[in-house]
């Protein structure tokens, strides 16, 4: 009877340490749940922000590019008209890109699901950047010659367009920048999923 008693008494001993593992291993969890959402919101958020802001600032100077390459620069119609689809295509590629990544699906439960949506997006945005920047200096030279064209001006010497190239090579280290930025930020985001699932 006292060696029942004793088993007895070993095995509520063992079910509370069951117990109270089973809770530690949730807390735990929890824990590391919310540092997962405080990286993710840290490294992604700025993302969306710029993204969005972005895309705004884009519209929004449409009419005024426009404007500066028509009646300014003297540019024709056809080069001018380009241009504006394509960043009118590009804010709005933004705008569907981030609400791939918006909170609700980053918040999901499944992390696999979470990393797949921060890998595709990346690569996206990755796609769009290697079309668009050569489109963009291919563009430059067409709407350079374009002007010149028009007016019956010599296509001015290499010395006379250095400044021109400057100005284009700040522009791109620029966006360059921002891109670099982004992409490291999306691997760190990656990354600590990567942590958090090896963890489970």
């Amino acid at each position: 009877m006292e060696n029942q008693d004793n088993n007895l008494q070993e095995l509520e001993l063992l079910r509370s340490q069951v117990a109270e593992f089973k809770s530690r291993l949730e807390q735990q969890e929890i824990v590391s749940r919310r540092m997962l959402d405080a990286a993710m919101k840290g490294q992604v958020s700025w993302i969306k922000k710029m993204s969005i802001w972005g895309s705004v600032a884009e519209l929004a100077l449409l009419p005024l590019i426009v404007y500066l390459l028509r009646s300014i620069a003297g540019a024709s119609w056809l080069p001018i008209i380009v241009v504006a689809i394509v960043i009118a295509f590009e804010a709005f590629f933004n705008f569907w890109n981030v609400s791939t990544i918006r909170d609700k699906y980053l918040a999901a439960n499944d992390v696999i699901n979470t990393q797949q949506r921060l890998r595709t997006y990346k690569r996206r945005e990755k796609f769009y950047t290697y079309i668009a920047i050569p489109f963009l200096l291919l563009w430059v030279v067409w709407f350079l010659f374009d002007i010149y064209s028009a007016k019956g001006i010599p296509f001015p010497s290499l010395e006379r367009l250095l400044p021109r190239f400057a100005i284009i090579a700040i522009v791109l280290a620029v966006f360059f920048y921002f891109f670099y930025r982004e992409m490291r930020s999306l691997n760190k985001a990656i990354k600590a999923i990567d942590e958090f699932a090896g963890k489970e």
